[in-house]
C-alpha cells in the first residue's frame, strides 16, 4: 500500500460523526436501552414504558427464542456516565435502574413453580391420640364405623353461590383451628371424650360438610360452627331446647325462631299449642336482627313479671332496659292471649343482670343455652338471684357439643345426665 493511501486512511473526516454504541443499564435484560440525562430518563420512564418482545438466545443454539416481556424502551444517549458528572445525577441514575428493574418480569419468574410451605392437612388423631394414649385409649378404638351418620340425598340441592361456598370454607377453617389448637387440646379431649372426637374426626375429614347430618335437625355444619369461635346456627339452640324440654317437667321452651319470624312478618296473633299451659315457667330465646341472641323467662301465672337477659350488656340495668325491643312485650302477650281465658302478665319487663360473654368469641347462642339450662334446673332459685352459669367459651361449646352428640347420636333413647 502506498504511503499516500495510508495517510489518507489515517486522516479522519471531520464531517462524519462517530456513533457510540449505546450502553445497556447495569443489571437489565437485553433489549432495554437507556439513553439521555438522568432527569429525562426518570420522566420518560413514567410515560414511555411499553411492552415489547425481548429476544433471548439459548446458550449453545444458533436460533433465538422470543418471549413477551415488559421492556422499557427509551431513546436517549448520555455523553458520559452520570457518576462522573455529579452526585445528584448519580443518585437519580440509581433510582432509574431500580425503577426499571421493578417494572420487569423475568422469564424465569414465569416458569418457576411457586413452592408452598403449607403442610399437608392433618387429622385430629395427630393431636389427640397422644393425649388419649396416656389414658389407655385411642380414637381408632372409640370409633364405631357401622353407626356413622348418613348424608342427605342430592334431591333438592341447588348450585351453591359464592357466599355459601365462602361461609362453608370459613366455618371449616375456624373449626379446624379450634380443634387443632395445642393450647386447648387437652381440655377439649377431656370435655368431648374419645368417642366424640373420633366421630368428629371421621365426619370432618371424610364426609361432605354440606350434606352430612347428625340427625334430621342437626347437621355437621351446625356442629362445626359450635366447635369454633363463630356464630352458632339456630339449629344449635333449637336442638338444645329440645334436649332441655325432654329433661324438664315444669319449664316450656319456645321455638328460638318464633320471635324473629313474628317480628319480620309483623304478626300479632298466632295459634299456639295449648301444651304450654301445662308448665309453670316459660323460656323464650329471642333472635335480634339475625346477629344476637337474648332470652326472656317468666312464670305462666297471671300478673307475673317477664324477665329479660342479655349477655352483651354490663352492670347497668337502665342500659339493658333501653336495649329491650319495643315489640317484645306485645309478642310475648300473644302467647297469653292464646289461652282461654287469656292470661295477662305484668306490663313492665324486668332485667336480670348476667355475666358478660367473652369478647370477640361470638358466644351469645351458647350463653343463652347455658342460661336456659341453669333456669330449668332451679327456676325459683334463678329468679331469686342464685345464678349458676358458666360463660367460659371453650367449656360452653365443648360441653354443649358433647351433650347434643350423646343425645342425638350415641344414646338416642338414653337420658343425658
Amino acid at each position: 500500500m502506498s504511503k499516500k493511501r495510508k495517510e489518507a486512511k489515517l486522516v479522519k473526516d471531520p464531517t462524519r460523526t462517530q456513533s457510540k454504541k449505546p450502553k445497556i443499564a447495569t443489571g437489565l435484560s437485553k433489549g432495554v436501552v437507556v439513553k439521555g440525562s438522568a432527569s429525562e430518563k426518570i420522566s420518560t420512564l413514567k410515560c414511555a414504558t411499553e411492552v415489547s418482545k425481548a429476544v433471548h438466545t439459548t446458550p449453545g443454539s444458533k436460533k433465538a427464542k422470543t418471549s413477551t416481556l415488559p421492556v422499557a424502551t427509551l431513546a436517549f444517549t448520555p455523553k458520559q456516565p452520570a457518576s462522573i458528572r455529579n452526585p445528584k445525577a448519580r443518585s437519580e441514575e440509581r433510582m432509574l435502574q431500580e425503577a426499571i428493574k421493578a417494572s420487569l418480569v423475568h422469564e424465569s419468574d414465569q416458569l418457576t413453580p411457586v413452592k408452598s410451605d403449607t403442610p399437608a392437612p392433618k387429622t385430629y388423631a395427630t393431636v389427640y391420640n397422644p393425649i388419649l394414649r396416656a389414658q389407655g385409649r385411642s380414637l381408632l378404638d372409640a370409633l364405631d364405623t357401622e353407626s356413622l351418620p348418613g348424608s342427605i340425598s342430592d334431591d333438592g340441592f341447588g348450585v351453591l353461590g359464592p357466599e355459601e361456598l365462602t361461609l362453608i370454607r370459613e366455618v371449616t377453617e375456624g373449626h379446624k383451628r379450634f380443634m387443632l389448637s395445642t393450647r386447648q387440646s387437652v381440655l377439649i379431649a377431656h370435655l368431648l371424650g374419645d368417642k366424640n372426637i373420633a366421630l368428629i374426626d371421621a365426619l370432618v375429614f371424610k364426609g361432605d360438610v354440606r350434606k352430612c347430618r347428625i340427625n334430621e335437625n342437626f347437621r355437621l355444619f351446625d356442629l362445626m360452627g359450635l366447635l369454633s369461635y363463630r356464630y352458632v346456627t339456630d339449629s344449635v339452640l333449637t336442638c338444645y331446647m329440645h334436649y332441655l324440654s325432654a329433661h324438664s317437667s315444669n319449664v316450656y321452651f319456645v321455638n328460638p325462631l318464633l320471635y324473629k319470624w313474628m317480628s319480620d312478618f309483623n304478626t300479632e296473633k298466632i295459634n299456639f299449642d295449648s301444651d304450654w299451659l301445662l308448665y309453670q315457667y316459660v323460656v323464650w330465646p329471642l333472635n335480634l336482627g339475625n346477629w344476637h341472641w337474648v332470652v326472656a323467662v317468666f312464670n305462666t301465672a297471671p300478673g307475673s313479671s317477664i324477665f329479660y337477659m342479655d349477655t352483651l350488656n354490663g352492670t347497668d340495668k337502665q342500659a339493658v332496659k333501653e336495649s329491650i325491643p319495643e315489640n317484645l312485650h306485645h309478642i310475648i302477650s300473644s302467647l297469653g292471649n292464646s289461652a282461654q281465658p287469656p292470661i295477662h302478665w305484668s306490663g313492665e319487663i324486668e332485667v336480670i343482670l348476667v355475666p358478660r360473654q367473652t369478647k370477640r368469641n361470638n358466644d351469645c347462642g351458647p350463653c343463652v343455652n347455658e342460661i336456659a339450662r341453669a333456669f330449668a334446673r332451679d327456676p325459683e332459685g334463678f329468679l331469686s338471684g342464685e345464678l349458676d352459669v358458666n360463660f367460659d367459651s371453650l367449656s360452653l361449646r365443648c360441653t354443649q357439643a358433647a351433650t347434643l352428640l350423646k343425645w342425638l347420636h350415641h344414646d338416642v333413647c338414653d337420658d343425658v345426665k
